[in-house]
């Protein structure tokens, strides 16, 4: 067990290297921020399948959905990104029982400068990734399928590590051509609560936030 004064010099050992470190680091004061972390809030639209059985479109609402984007630097002017949205929805159309749903996104990517104003500093982005649908409470199975997205935002520096961030994304998740969501097995086989034709799942977020840049 560690007495008192190896508590000391362990202590002196830890300062004397952050010093240490302190005095071989150079000013960062001018240096540019490597990450950055934006929590986001929105809306999120869009989401068709059309049933294979009858033909029959059902959509997903149009809901409230959050987002998360990590960016690392790359180079002046472009960012590494990995990128997260969910949307808590539903799942109807006429005829058609409801069905409690969550629409995820987790994409890695990255953004591009498309300019270098002071005030706003418009961007392009873009991920590959996954999509994952579950049927949120309901009984079924997690389906999930690869997608990308592609956004346009801005941002709008307050001060030299906070800025607003806003960002319009759009989602693209292609739908095979007999597609099975939210299936389970039972006593008689298994049962699927969605079986889709082939065509692609089409989502947009409407997403504000806040950047903090370290």
């Amino acid at each position: 067990m560690l007495g008192y004064r190896g508590v000391v010099k362990g202590l002196r050992l830890v300062i004397g290297l952050l010093a240490g470190a302190t005095a071989a680091a150079p000013a960062s004061g001018d240096e540019p921020s490597q990450f950055s972390i934006s929590p986001f809030v929105g809306y999120r639209v869009g989401g068709n399948f059309r049933v294979n059985d009858t033909g029959q479109l059902i959509s997903l609402d149009d809901h409230d959905a959050f987002a998360l984007a990590i960016d690392a630097r790359a180079d002046e002017g472009r960012e590494y990104e990995l990128f997260y949205s969910r949307q808590s929805t539903d799942l109807r159309g006429n005829g058609f029982t409801p069905i409690d749903t969550v629409v995820e996104y987790l994409h890695v990517g990255g953004t591009v400068a498309l300019a270098d104003d002071e005030r706003l500093k418009p961007y392009f982005g873009g991920g590959l990734g996954a999509t994952r649908l579950s049927p949120g409470l309901a009984p079924g199975s997690v389906d999930t399928r690869f997608s990308v997205s592609f956004a346009l935002g801005a941002r709008a520096p307050l001060t030299q590590h906070f800025s607003l961030r806003f960002e319009a994304r759009g989602y693209l998740t292609p739908i095979g051509t007999h597609t099975a969501l939210f299936c389970r097995s039972d006593q008689g086989g298994a049962l699927c609560q969605v079986r889709a034709r082939g065509s692609l799942l089409l989502q947009g977020d409407f997403l504000a936030g806040a950047t903090y840049a370290f």
